[in-house]
């Protein structure tokens, strides 16, 4: 992902002074939080009792692994798996291994599986974890948007007969989610069962999405809003984008609002130093349809002219520089 100079004009002392008190300590995570729904059976099952709006409910209680102050005693795994329900996971990476650290999730249906980005690193581990969750469904690998830290692990997903590998373009995105005009038409991928709805967001980057989930009420936002610095690219369509974004979520049931990384602290405006690869009292991971209407609304308030310096609110940081 672009990043910026953000702790030039915020003021980097007066952040690891803020940080002074956090503790914590690195969970053990070495293996997956739920069984193995790879088979069959375990993929068609009901993906959980339904909760409000008749959304399918899942759990966020969770420890994420979140790098070492020393990673070369950091023992955690390449990668933490978290069930949000039997047919929905969230997998983060070792901070240690890629500061990044970004989510990837992995939602399954009856017919079809989606995963969403392939992560900052190259190796294997993501590729297998994600087979082996989704059994012998197809899987569609796609991404948030097209920065390396979200496509890293590309070829591992290339050259499969059971895995179609979306185009990090414009194009790649609306042939995938039949998205008719870009960026205001709604795109939709039924995975059997599930059905997603697809919304272009460009802004952070060109070729960014955000997927809501019908099911659960997920809606994935990757890079465009998530606890931490929200750098934006293209003031004026990353504006056009989030209100899009926020209208369209105020007419659904939204479960959670979840992002691709955190970097926030759990103290409100304050947020970890670009680059940290320990963040021991970090910002919980889900964010709400409020938050999102609270960004919407700050960026009508700014205006179309963007400002100079980063604008801190108490979840994300809004980073035009």
């Amino acid at each position: 992902m672009t990043r910026s100079t953000w702790f030039a004009a915020a003021g980097l002392a007066a952040v690891v002074a803020a940080l002074a008190g956090c503790s914590g300590t690195a969970p053990a995570g070495a293996h997956p939080d739920a069984p193995h729904p790879g088979d069959a059976a375990a993929g068609d099952a009901a993906a959980g009792d339904a909760g409000a709006g008749g959304l399918v409910s899942g759990t966020l209680e969770v420890s994420w692994m979140h790098g070492s102050a020393d990673c070369a005693q950091n023992a955690d795994p390449e990668i933490q798996v978290h069930a949000y329900n039997p047919t929905t996971y969230i997998i983060r990476q070792n901070k240690c291994l890629t500061f990044e650290a970004p989510f990837v999730y992995v939602l399954i249906g009856t017919d079809a599986a989606l995963s969403l980005d392939t992560g900052a690193t190259s190796t294997a581990t993501l590729h297998d974890t994600i087979k082996g969750l989704v059994g012998n469904r197809p899987l569609l690998a796609a991404h948030s948007h097209g920065h390396g830290d979200h496509r890293a692990g590309d070829p591992r997903f290339t050259g499969q007969a059971d895995i179609t590998l979306v185009a990090n373009t414009v194009a790649g995105q609306q042939a995938a989610f039949e998205i008719a005009s870009w960026p205001g038409s709604v795109g939709h991928r039924d995975l059997g069962g599930r059905m997603l709805d697809v919304l272009a967001i460009p802004g952070h980057e060109a070729t960014h999405i955000a997927i809501y989930d019908r099911q659960t009420g997920l809606l994935l936002t990757g890079d465009s809003l998530y606890p931490g610095l929200l750098f934006i690219s293209d003031w004026a369509t990353y504006r056009d984008s989030m209100h899009r974004l926020a209208q369209f979520a105020a007419t659904r049931a939204i479960s959670h609002v979840m992002g691709a990384h955190v970097e926030m602290t759990s103290q409100p405006k304050v947020v970890y130093p670009y680059g940290t690869k320990y963040q021991p009292a970090e910002h919980v991971l889900q964010l709400t349809a409020a938050q999102l209407q609270e960004l919407d609304e700050a960026l009508i308030q700014l205006g179309p002219v963007k400002p100079s310096q980063p604008v801190p609110h108490d979840d994300f940081v809004i980073d035009p520089t």
